[in-house]
């Protein structure tokens, strides 16, 4: 699809929308009924192919197919049957350039070539093979005739082997407003056809962190017509991925008009096969932003809770996840008897929700309680209560459970691992990592982080590999934490969903499915991006250089100096000013070699990839450019850091150059913020939903990327150094931006 961009506009990209003036908050009802209408693309004409022009789908194993197609959805009739049925059509006519419509019912015996989608026995005695959960996609050439067979044993298996087929013709459900579709001159289908696969486990889906401003804020919690359509087409995108949950942190708001707009996406999702969860915080003090809280009287807590309960039950939730803040511990015996109650409550008045549990991480003093005569870590007091209550393990930002590192204080996230093998054979074990950081970390910086993919791709595959080593009983489902998704971060969220289908293959299979779309650019791009997920993992990972390329604010500043960390801490610039000889060069060889170091290797990376991206046709270029601008900006932020550092070293060395330094930092300021504002032409939501500073429902007045709009995490660093040079002191947090306006 040609993702149309208009500069100086605020686009809603892949749908081929502007807002009418770039201070225009939201799109208007209509722009937003026309904009589903037409998702699969816009009709405008495709420029000629340039010579070595680089064309969607161009080196995928496709035939030509000369005769008529004729496309078949035979299942029973439902709601969600309808959409497959329309989508299946609105694709392929978007693919083959003419019109395409699917009829109900098998293919008749004389039909040459037919694509059949069913759920029949008859389809699945066709393939040769019985499928218990999942899908099957067959070519089949009998007898001159061909057919390409999508069988599932039930309606909601077959829709996602209706949206797995079409990603074997080159679709990509990459974003849930954009999407890749190429555009072939006729039909073509696979060459050969043979491809099985069943999902990992029960549930897979995300959570969209709406207590943060993401892109998702509005359409999931503010009632509209306009925020209503576009989550119903963020649970399409579900189920085109494979996924079939989707829960989000309810906020102290009104609740009637809430309870009316949840209610609407609620019965849409279920028409899909889609689940719906609440997450919300059981004790007040603990939470820290605008959340929907069971308990505020500890002392008369029960008819609070029940009454809070009753309220947040009046939408047809499937899931009701129960969250214990962060950082701040309660007593723990009235902790699990709070559990025990609300998942008791629940169980006699609403037996068809499910309740869980968020098992947190912060590895402080205050979380490790006394309960019962043990030293017990307080978020794992979910694995003393009623074993009907479902488990959430989480983990933080790109760590994962398998290498040796963490953050909020843990040396590793082993601890977590351990817990959810102990909890697996006692009660329902869910997985909830995360795909982005959001606060100073990564996305807002802004860095391009693909290394979120690894990690996702590590314990998913590990988690399936040791499960079934140990014997142990399958994971309830996993659960992504998501936290905005432009900068490249919808790579996260997407391969993290289509690993959940194949969790015994390689992380280069799965980085190899995302890229083969790419034409001859394929084996270009794929190594340009997988050389760079090797980098990150490498120098940022496993070299513990990623704090040298992430930001702090006021807020991080202050948890640091009272012993929280919330994201790995680099070495503050006056430590630095302050180091004996030997120590500075051990840092200057360690942290700036380092950067340096990798900047050299990814510098090539970029090269090829932006050569490359010059070069490819209105479908791919979208996509394409904004990893180039993510290699930008991940070169720009560790050259930043580096000459930083050399200012502050210099000067503690009695150097001169100190000050030509921090202006080449400056430079490199400014030139991030050129890319920056060039990505900003091609983000998908309106530009000043991201980047504004407006009143909103949550605890920030701003977009989720207003802090890389303003470069305030680069231009704070370089007034640290500022005030260190000319005035020999640490610059007060007082004195510096907060970055939180």
């Amino acid at each position: 699809m040609a993702l149309t961009r208009y500069p100086g506009d605020q686009v809603l990209a892949g749908l081929g929308l502007a807002t009418a003036h770039p201070a225009a908050r939201w799109l208007s009802a209509a722009s937003v009924a026309l904009a589903l209408a037409t998702a699969c693309g816009d009709d405008s004409e495709e420029p000629a192919p340039r010579p070595g022009m680089c064309i969607a789908g161009a080196t995928l194993a496709l035939e030509a197919i000369s005769a008529d197609v004729t496309v078949h959805l035979d299942a029973p009739a439902s709601p969600g049957m309808d959409l497959v049925k329309a989508d299946l059509g609105r694709y392929l006519s978007e693919l083959w350039g003419r019109p395409v419509s699917v009829a109900s019912g098998a293919p008749d015996a004389g039909v040459p070539v037919a694509i059949w989608l069913s759920t029949s026995d008859a389809a699945r005695d066709r393939i040769g093979k019985k499928v218990a959960d999942g899908f099957a996609l067959r070519r089949l050439d009998d007898g001159g005739r061909t057919t390409f067979v999508v069988y599932a044993p039930d309606a909601q298996n077959l829709a996602y082997g209706a949206y797995a087929f079409l990603e074997e013709l080159g679709v990509r459900f990459f974003h849930p407003i954009a999407e890749l579709v190429p555009k072939y001159e006729g039909a073509r289908l696979p060459a050969a056809l043979n491809v099985t696969r069943k999902p990992a486990w029960r549930l897979r889906g995300m959570q969209e962190h709406t207590l943060h401003p993401i892109e998702t804020m509005t359409a999931l919690n503010e009632p509209g017509a306009e925020n209503l359509a576009e989550a119903k087409r963020y649970v399409d995108w579900l189920v085109k991925t494979g996924q079939n949950l989707v829960q989000w942190p309810l906020m102290d708001l009104p609740f009637e008009p809430f309870q009316k707009h949840a209610q609407a996406i609620a019965d849409y999702a279920h028409a899909r096969g889609v689940k719906v969860g609440a997450s919300v915080v059981v004790f007040g003090k603990s939470a820290l932003q605008d959340n929907f809280v069971l308990i505020e009287d500890t002392k008369d807590w029960q008819p609070e809770l029940e009454s809070r309960l009753a309220t947040l039950l009046k939408v047809d939730w499937d899931v009701v996840e129960l969250t214990l803040g962060e950082f701040i511990a309660e007593d723990p015996g009235s902790v699990v008897t709070w559990l025990d109650h609300a998942t008791a409550h629940v169980a006699a008045n609403h037996p068809e929700v499910e309740v869980s549990v968020s098992v947190h991480v912060g590895n402080y003093s205050d979380l490790w309680v006394d309960y019962q005569g043990k030293k017990t870590f307080f978020y794992h007091l979910a694995g003393i209560t009623d074993p009907r209550l479902t488990s959430s393990v989480h983990t933080v930002a790109f760590f994962d459970l398998y290498r040796p590192w963490g953050t909020y204080a843990h040396d590793d996230f082993f601890l977590q691992k351990a817990y959810l093998f102990d909890e697996l054979g006692e009660r329902k074990v869910r997985y909830f990592p995360e795909s982005a950081y959001w606060i100073g970390a990564d996305v807002d910086v802004p860095q391009f982080f693909p290394m979120y993919a690894y990690a996702r791709w590590l314990d998913i595959s590990s988690l399936s590999r040791d499960i079934r080593d140990k014997k142990l009983p399958p994971l309830d489902g996993h659960v992504l934490f998501s936290s905005g998704r432009e900068w490249g971060y919808w790579l996260n969220d997407y391969a993290t969903a289509k690993a959940q289908w194949n969790p015994e293959g390689s992380f280069q299979e799965l980085i190899r499915d995302v890229t083969g779309v790419f034409g001859d650019c394929a084996t270009d791009v794929t190594q340009s991006l997988e050389g760079l997920i090797a980098l990150q993992n490498e120098y940022l990972f496993d070299r513990r250089l990623v704090a040298y390329v992430q930001g702090e604010d006021t807020v991080l500043d202050m948890g640091y100096m009272a012993g929280i960390e919330s994201h790995p801490r680099r070495k503050p610039f006056q430590e630095v000013a302050a180091m004996a000889a030997g120590e500075l060069d051990a840092f200057e060889k360690e942290v700036i070699g380092g950067l340096t170091e990798m900047n050299a290797k990814l510098a090539p990376l970029e090269t090829a990839l932006a050569r490359r991206c010059a070069n490819t046709d209105a479908t791919l270029a979208p996509w394409c450019n904004e990893w180039v601008d993510g290699f930008a900006i991940d070169r720009l932020r560790a050259e930043h850091s580096v000459w930083l550092y050399r200012a502050v070293i210099d000067q503690a060395r009695g150097g001169s150059s100190h000050g030509s330094h921090l202006a080449r930092a400056r430079k490199v300021t400014a030139q991030a913020a050129s890319v920056i504002a060039r990505r900003e032409q091609g983000y998908r939501y309106p530009v000043s939903r991201l980047t504004d500073a407006y009143v909103n429902p949550t605890s920030y007045d701003f977009g989720y990327l207003r802090q890389a709009h303003t470069s305030c995490f680069w231009e704070r660093q370089d007034l640290q150094v500022e005030i260190l040079l000319t005035e020999g002191v640490a610059a007060p947090v007082s004195q510096l931006p907060t970055c939180l306006d």
